[in-house]
């Protein structure tokens, strides 16, 4: 039954990655069943950790990201993604998914925030002073976007996870 575990949860990874790269956002439909699948197979299952533990699981992924979301550092997809997550891998693989993610994400920002200085720093060197910089004293502000969105290296930290458990034998 591991087995299938790992397909539903690489397939359910895979997709909500593919969905934030694309969309920028995770929908609905796609974390709600997957709760709910994770919620039931651990409840059905006999290498389940039980409903306790699936239910534990979404708690602490629920809670994870709640605080930053609602602060304006990310999205409440990511906070349903997380909680959904939880319900199929328990609280104490969540974390170590949810770490590993976060030191991806982290190494990712730092690569494109990289490039992004060398390229600006090129751009500007060539292209010179705006209008608006030129009559305010001002440089244009932007708005800060995310670079990567938080399923791609959550996805790959959760692969990570999944192979160390078939590695030892689920």
């Amino acid at each position: 039954m591991i087995a299938v575990l790992v397909v539903a949860v690489s397939v359910y990874v895979l997709a909500a990655a593919i969905t934030d790269a694309r969309m920028h956002r995770i929908p609905n439909w796609l974390t709600v069943p997957a709760a709910l699948l994770g919620l039931g197979y651990h409840t059905v299952s006999p290498d389940g950790m039980g409903i306790l533990g699936s239910l534990a699981g979404f708690g602490v992924g629920f809670v994870l990201l709640l605080l930053p979301a609602l602060l304006g550092g990310g999205g409440m997809g990511d906070v349903k993604l997380l909680a959904a997550l939880g319900a199929w891998l328990g609280w104490k693989s969540l974390l170590v998914a949810f770490s590993l993610g976060m030191v991806l994400a982290s190494l990712g920002a730092l690569a494109v925030m990289a490039y992004n200085s060398l390229l600006g720093s090129q751009e500007s060197a060539q292209s010179g002073p705006t209008l608006r910089e030129m009559t305010t004293g001002r440089p244009k502000t932007q708005k800060p976007q995310r670079v990567l969105p938080f399923a791609v290296p959550l996805a790959v930290s959760t692969w990570v996870v999944l192979a160390w458990w078939c590695l030892r034998g689920g």
